[in-house]
């Protein structure tokens, strides 16, 4: 009874102190007064060691636990000899194969802690929740907005296939573009030796369209930052393409590659011939399709530039 601690257990899943929530005090000398079988010679033959069992209130599921056990020392604690073997916690199979005298000092007599609980099982997301949260991250309104980076000045080249942009020194990082959707179509030709049967060309061969993004450097030289290849979309659709990293520059060129001779304005221009030649399509120019963006937060650029500037 002299030797009796009070027991304190916290949890928590983080090692830090201000994390853990305490799960509960015992006094096991009164645990020990009101259940006699915890005291005096242990019986032969019983079917577990004498223990006793701190239960939580509620379950807890956690990574770390810590057990504190206090025990009072009557009179003053200058007679305590630090020097010769003091153990105040003994974990060894004697617990009693001590140096100092146990009449006089006191000792937690403790032979084993054991943590008891019961198995959790592994969550596995259904296939239906996992469709419902990648929509609903779909749908999450994104942390930055874009914005639109001013151009001073903007020159097409080579039919149109060729767009240079001028931007001012004190633009941003450019972090990508927005491109509409060109309004050229795919021409209908045959592919057959009877007249009767006509074939549409993107099912023989399909036509891919590319747009390459290059840089003037400080030094004078222009430098491909990446090549995007263009899908098939309706006139006037927006797409967005992200640099593979933000980009500083005065001049940004943007030049189309691929079948361009593939597409044309009318297809009431087109006759049934499988070898169709003529002009480039006009839908296919760059001129007010391309639009340079950056990424920002709505709330430190203020309500009118999110009116003006978004993209």
């Amino acid at each position: 009874m002299s030797d009796s601690p009070t027991v304190q257990i916290w949890a928590s899943n983080k090692i830090d102190n201000e994390e853990r929530r305490i799960m509960g005090k015992w006094d096991v000398g009164s645990l020990i007064t009101s259940s006699p079988e915890l005291s005096g010679p242990e019986k032969p033959g019983g079917t577990s060691p004498r223990h006793i069992n701190f239960s939580f209130q509620k379950p807890v599921r956690c990574r770390i636990i810590w057990i504190k056990l206090s025990i009072q020392k009557t009179g003053s604690t200058s007679s305590l000899n630090f020097d010769s073997g003091f153990d105040l916690l003994s974990l060894d199979e004697n617990p009693f194969s001590r140096s100092v005298s146990i009449d006089s000092d006191p000792c937690l007599h403790v032979k084993r802690i054991v943590v008891v609980g019961s198995p959790v099982k592994l969550e596995i997301p259904t296939q239906t929740s996992y469709q419902s949260s990648v929509k609903s991250w779909l749908e999450r309104a994104p942390p930055l907005n874009r914005f639109k980076v001013p151009i001073e000045a903007e020159r097409l080249i080579a039919d149109g296939l060729v767009l240079e942009q001028y931007l001012s020194p004190a633009s941003p990082m450019l972090a990508g573009f927005r491109l509409d959707g060109f309004n050229a179509i795919r021409p209908r030709v045959t592919h057959s030796p009877s007249s009767l049967v006509v074939w549409e060309d993107k099912f023989i061969s399909t036509a891919v369209l590319y747009l390459q993004v290059s840089v003037l450097q400080e030094n004078g030289k222009m430098v491909v930052v990446s090549e995007y290849r263009l899908p098939e979309v309706r006139a006037g659709t927006a797409m967005y393409f992200d640099f593979p990293r933000p980009v500083t520059a005065r001049r940004v060129s943007f030049r189309l590659l691929g079948d361009v001779a593939s597409f044309a304005d009318d297809p009431a221009d087109l006759d049934d011939s499988s070898d169709f030649q003529g002009p480039l399509a006009t839908g296919l120019s760059l001129s007010n399709r391309v639009k340079l963006y950056y990424y920002a937060d709505p709330y430190e650029l203020g309500k009118w530039a999110t009116t003006l500037s978004a993209v």
